[in-house]
């Protein structure tokens, strides 16, 4: 954001400010949004299990203070599930958006890569980082997840989602999607 410190949860970027928004920060701005805040993530958002960093310690799920947000991105998991915020953005390189978001009972979508850029995102590993809506509800994700998608050219992958961006995810959304669904429950998972 090229009005919040940037920092990947480190002090060795403390008071970094980009010169401008990452492109998925410019479309939210372009459709309305207001960027209130930005929350703790993991150093480097290399931590799968715990968010804690340099910067700002460790971020607590705001369901259980004994339990943790899962990684990564569960600051921003967090302040969603906490009202901090009506949506958010995580990255995610390997369970990032989708780990924190299950952990504090939220929907999270780590888009197909060359979906949605990644321009602006601090790389963990590029060949998977990606970044997505966290949410608290699905319809909230896809409509986040609409604004987000889309060809940048600062992102070279994006080139093939070109033309293949429906005009809204939210007309695939079916409240009856899962009637009749079977749905299993490991009960118990070692012996």
């Amino acid at each position: 954001t090229k009005d919040l410190q940037t920092s990947g949860g480190s002090l060795a970027l403390k008071g970094s400010i980009p010169l401008d928004d990452a492109y998925q920060v410019k479309k939210l701005r372009a459709a309305g949004a207001i960027v209130i805040a930005k929350s703790n993530m993991a150093e480097w958002a290399f931590n799968p299990y715990l968010t804690v960093s340099s910067i700002a310690g460790i971020t607590r799920n705001p369901y259980d203070l004994e339990r943790v947000p899962a990684g990564s991105s569960g600051g921003t998991a967090a302040a969603v599930a906490a009202n901090f915020g009506a949506i958010g953005l995580g990255t995610d390189t390997g369970n990032s958006i989708r780990g924190p978001s299950s952990h504090n009972s939220l929907v999270g979508i780590r888009p197909t890569m060359g979906l949605a850029s990644r321009d602006g995102i601090i790389p963990l590993y590029l060949r998977n980082d990606v970044g997505g809506p966290i949410a608290r509800t699905v319809e909230d994700a896809a409509r986040l997840l609409g604004v987000i998608a889309g060809y940048d050219p600062a992102d070279p992958i994006t080139k093939m989602s070109a033309g293949k961006v429906p005009q809204s995810y939210t007309q695939f959304l079916d409240r009856n999607g899962l009637k009749g669904a079977r749905i299993g429950v490991v009960r118990r998972y070692v012996e």
